[in-house]
């Protein structure tokens, strides 16, 4: 009886292997003679956000690339906390990709109106869209390319 359950474990493992060769054999195969796939390279399209009517302390978030991009108008009390060489609408407006901490969750002004705050997690962001509390799995808040047109008018995607 010992000896009849180890020939069909034994005839259970050869199929099973040589099903396995088999399936790899076919796949390398396959890939060799199938011509590869077309690789479309998407241009991603500039994206224009009017600035006229967002107030200080109002995010508003719009599509580029196929992400969500957050334009802050900072309050001014953020705006005191910059420093450096900063233009005058750079100091006023923040545009970053909108996903923080570990979930990728979208950002919101704290209760001060100071930091940018990670809706799930409750990571604090500064002004500048640094991480304040250092974390080796968390990185700063990404920057898409961008430039204004005028006071009242963004371009997202071209620097």
């Amino acid at each position: 009886m010992q000896n009849r359950k180890k020939q069909v474990y034994r005839v259970i493992v050869k199929l099973l292997s040589f099903l396995g060769l088999g399936l790899f054999a076919f796949f390398i195969i396959r890939s060799a003679l199938l011509p590869p796939l077309p690789q479309v390279m998407q241009e991603s399209l500039a994206t224009k956000v009017d600035l006229s009517n967002l107030l200080q302390g109002q995010i508003r978030v719009v599509q580029w690339d196929h992400q969500n991009i957050a334009v802050l108008h900072r309050p001014d009390i953020m705006q005191k906390t910059l420093s450096g060489a900063v233009t005058t609408m750079d100091k006023s407006y923040f545009i970053f990709i909108n996903k923080g901490g570990d979930l990728n969750c979208p950002l919101v002004l704290d209760h001060n109106q100071i930091y940018l705050k990670d809706s799930c997690s409750g990571y604090l962001y500064d002004a500048k869209g640094k991480l304040l509390k250092l974390n080796p799995r968390l990185n700063d808040l990404i920057i898409p390319p961008y430039h204004f047109i005028n006071q009242n008018h963004l371009i997202i995607g071209k620097n």
